[in-house]
């Protein structure tokens, strides 16, 4: 066991000018070998750190999280906010390691692992460690359009995790749900409230939120709010009805609710949408 921390992979990139707000970059990433005990802390930091070890173990603190990483495991570090993480003092952890900033990262990692632990099991010579090889030489290579290709690699490492924490059967949404989801789009008029849906799961009203939340990352409400929503979307653009009557349609209390809510996801109220999805031809 070395005594020393040996970094043997740093690699620096700085992204265009501007790009970070628009899109996302890696600006550090490596491979080290840490000596027992090495470790940093921070009251806060640019972007987030991501750290997979490769072998021995080691400790993340973050979000107010003590979070023990072993070999295999990914830990996500929120940047934002104070967070600290140290080898292990007997089986001092390899680490491979980048840190990517961008338009809001904590929404993705909130969208990764809501409010659990923000660590993962990755899958035995699985994709992650082919990953990371690729990025290192997109960053060796400084090519032209490396923003771009970065911006990409950012995508298929959010994608790699995403697959891993849901496991193989991931496309496979349980039958009950199917189901539960299938009431709610045919009936998007009806409140459907935490005991209507329980009675659709069989399950209780916490079972049910968890049923959503596991699947499909988001409580009842949110999943269906958003369904309102394409629905209302569909109407707006293929039927001449009031905007009032697409509200009652979609199972919204009246039009002023239903202009907030649309207006909040879409960033247009829904006649403004309705003028500039049809133009001169609108209806």
């Amino acid at each position: 066991m070395s005594k020393t921390t040996a970094f043997l992979e740093s690699l620096h990139y700085v992204p265009e000018a501007g790009w970070t707000r628009s899109a996302f970059s890696v600006v550090r990433a490596g491979k080290v070998a840490a000596a027992p005990g090495y470790g940093i802390e921070r009251a806060s930091h640019t972007g987030q750190d991501i750290l997979y070890c490769l072998s021995g173990a080691g400790l993340v603190e973050t979000l107010g999280q003590r979070l023990e990483v072993q070999a295999g495991q990914l830990a996500w570090i929120a940047n934002e906010a104070p967070h600290a993480h140290r080898a292990d003092t007997l089986a001092p952890w390899t680490l491979l390691w980048f840190r990517f900033d961008g338009p809001n990262p904590p929404a993705l990692r909130a969208k990764l692992f809501g409010d659990g632990a923000p660590r993962a099991t990755m899958p035995e010579s699985g994709p992650l460690a082919a990953w990371f090889e690729r990025l290192f030489a997109a960053m060796r290579g400084r090519e032209i359009g490396l923003d771009l290709r970065l911006n990409q690699l950012v995508g298929e490492f959010l994608a790699i995790v995403d697959q891993a924490r849901l496991g193989p059967e991931a496309p496979r949404l349980p039958a009950t749900l199917i189901a539960t989801l299938a009431a709610m789009r045919a009936d998007l008029k009806r409140g459907w409230d935490a005991d209507e849906l329980a009675a659709l799961t069989r399950l209780s009203p916490s079972q049910t939120r968890r049923l959503f939340r596991r699947h499909l990352r988001a409580s009842p409400r949110q999943w269906l709010l958003r369904e309102r929503l394409m629905h209302a979307q569909s109407l707006i653009v293929q039927s001449g009805a009031p905007l009032a009557e697409i509200a009652e349609t979609c199972g919204f209390c009246d039009v002023y609710h239903f202009s907030r809510d649309f207006k909040r996801s879409v960033g247009l109220s829904p006649a403004a949408w309705r003028r500039s999805e049809l133009g001169g031809s609108g209806r």
